[in-house]
């Protein structure tokens, strides 16, 4: 009953906290966000650029990138953006700290968006080592990595400002068939309020949103074709959402659950106990649908 009150008045509390500007509340010229060529990242960069802040867009050098820099700059000509286009997923990470750092050397950067990351299907002991090293470095390591960066910079320049995390609701559950995700998206969770103790005193906020489904790439290729997910995105709301969700909890909340998906998923781990609940799920995961197809195609089972 505790666990249930105490979380609805923070779920009260999101309703009535409106998306705030934050080039005034951190006095910020310039914001760095990760996967900003598209979804909840490039909505972002737009929710700054309205706000008159500059943005440097880190994302694959792809197309997509490619389209969405002249994109921005055609819509929004009294902002200054610029593009870091590199993996997030390298395995050394001054692959995409070096240009990163070059991109912003002489920028106040004090806000900084962790957006980057994507879902790997599949069967953890069968995926190539490889891919889940890239899967594991694009969700997890780069976003501590580009963190730790900017807010070594930022206390030293002794200026406030504020990081976020765009973890999922999937970081309350477990994951099999695609088992990075929801581990890496734990970790992003666990990671962002850890720090938030640490950097409050010292003027910069942390947040960490956990969103329901979302309309983006997400559902693109593989994910797309995963019964347990096809449902969910159906329901899928704006990544705008999601951007203005960030806007709203800066400096006001640490964790912001957004939709009907989180808030079940949480309300189910506050009445069956966690350590129980995943006795079920791996007694019974074999059923999914998803494991099923999988386990038919399995080089190692059959």
């Amino acid at each position: 009953m505790v666990s249930c009150l105490t979380y609805l008045i923070v779920s009260l509390f999101q309703l009535v906290c409106l998306p705030q500007n934050l080039k005034s509340k951190y006095n910020a010229k310039w914001g760095l966000v990760t996967g900003a060529s598209s979804g909840i990242g490039k909505s972002i960069a737009e929710r700054l650029a309205q706000q008159g802040i500059n943005v440097v867009l880190v994302a694959l050098d792809d197309a997509v990138l490619a389209a969405t820099f002249p994109e921005l700059q055609q819509k929004y000509p009294t902002v200054e953006f610029r593009k870091v286009g590199c993996n997030l997923g390298a395995v050394n990470d001054e692959d995409y700290m070096k240009p990163i750092r070059e991109a912003t050397a002489g920028l106040d950067v004090n806000l900084v968006f962790n957006k980057a990351g994507f879902i790997l299907p599949g069967l953890f002991a069968e995926t190539n080592i490889a891919a889940i090293r890239t899967n594991y470095n694009c969700n997890a390591t780069s976003s501590m990595v580009i963190t730790h960066h900017f807010l070594n910079r930022m206390q030293t320049d002794k200026r406030k400002g504020l990081v976020t995390f765009t973890s999922s609701a999937g970081a309350y559950f477990p994951g099999p068939t695609a088992a990075m995700y929801s581990s890496t998206k734990s970790f992003m969770t666990s990671f962002a309020v850890s720090i938030a103790g640490e950097l409050r005193d010292v003027g910069i906020d942390v947040v960490v949103v956990h969103p329901s489904p979302v309309q983006s790439n997400f559902y693109s290729g593989a994910a797309g074709q995963m019964s347990s997910l096809q449902a969910a995105q159906k329901a899928a709301v704006s990544p705008f959402v999601i951007a203005d969700c960030l806007f709203s909890a800066a400096g006001r909340l640490v964790v912001w659950d957004q939709g009907s998906t989180c808030a079940l998923f949480r309300l189910v781990l506050k009445t069956i106990d966690f350590a129980f609940f995943n006795e079920l799920v791996s007694r019974f995961a074999g059923m999914n649908p998803d494991h099923q197809t999988l386990a038919k195609k399995s080089k190692l089972r059959n």
